[in-house]
């Protein structure tokens, strides 16, 4: 005879919202733990005179059922910083975002949410600007360059096709669409070498939203990527920060800088930094976030 191991049965949850080191703690008489772990998002680049700066990646979603007798009477959690914003640069090259932390279950770790790689910072000269790819489940988004920062293991997603599973979505070149991510955090908007496209940030279906590019010129920035789709768009609008998640959804992308402006922070959990305007710093990414229920 089956036995109903129904969530409607929960007897405790335990959501650890501030960044770094703490403990779960087993409570008496349960017999499942299910975790839920999101990754940092990356933040965005900072912006120079000549281009703008490039969106972070968003945070990956892993989760984990455990049987409670597999699991210590207590257990380390360590939640995820968001990846640093990258400063502006002037007449030089701006700095690229920091790459978002990873959030993890376990005193011997047994679930990790991977973060977001940071966007490509503006450079001196006029020239291709990517996103930092959505971190996957089995490692980090590369951090943006000239080339698309790729998504986080399993696999590395090309930037024209949506990631599946685990793998984050590439980041976008203005050229390639940012890429989408099922557990995987959504690639940050970028744009073309002469910055007559940019993209916008990728969204991601259970992970953190990318973030979006921002304005060089007469090009207007992009906004960030959602989470709960594969459509592109739909979160942060331009220079604003990205909408907080809930146990419904994870973050959303910051929205790209208007010209001199800095661009919007990602969304907790995990969305991605938008990358700044001309002249001006990218957002900050957003914390990780970790759930645990036991029934």
């Amino acid at each position: 005879m089956a036995t109903n191991n129904s969530l409607n049965e929960i007897r405790d949850v335990q959501t650890f919202t501030s960044t770094g080191a703490g403990t779960w703690t087993k409570p008496n008489g349960v017999k499942n733990v299910f975790v839920v772990c999101v990754g940092g998002g990356g933040g965005g680049g900072g912006g120079s005179t000549p281009s703008a700066g490039a969106g972070g990646g968003g945070g990956a979603y892993a989760s984990k059922l455990f049987s409670a007798s597999d699991l210590g009477a207590t257990e380390s959690v360590s939640v995820a910083l968001g990846g640093t914003a990258g400063t502006a640069g002037g007449a030089g090259a701006g700095v690229v975002g920091g790459v978002g932390g990873n959030s993890t279950f376990g005193t011997t770790v047994v679930l990790t949410a991977y973060g977001g790689g940071g966007g490509a910072a503006g450079l001196a000269a006029i020239g291709i600007v990517t996103g930092g790819g959505g971190g996957g489940t089995g490692g980090v988004g590369g951090v943006g360059s000239t080339v698309a920062g790729l998504g986080g293991n399993p696999a590395a997603a090309t930037n024209t096709l949506t990631a599946i599973a685990g793998q984050g979505g590439s980041g976008g070149t203005g050229a390639a669409v940012s890429g989408a991510g099922e557990y995987g955090g959504g690639g940050g908007g970028g744009h073309t070498s002469t910055t007559v496209v940019n993209v916008t940030g990728g969204s991601s279906m259970y992970g953190g939203g990318g973030g979006g590019c921002g304005a060089t010129g007469a090009v207007v920035a992009t906004v960030g990527g959602k989470s709960g789709s594969y459509v592109a768009g739909g979160g942060g609008a331009i220079s604003t920060a990205g909408t907080n998640g809930s146990s419904l959804f994870c973050g959303y992308g910051g929205g790209g800088g208007a010209v001199s402006t800095a661009g919007g922070a990602g969304g907790t959990a995990g969305g991605g930094g938008g990358g700044g305007g001309t002249t001006a710093a990218g957002g900050t990414g957003g914390r990780g976030q970790i759930w645990v229920y036991s029934w």
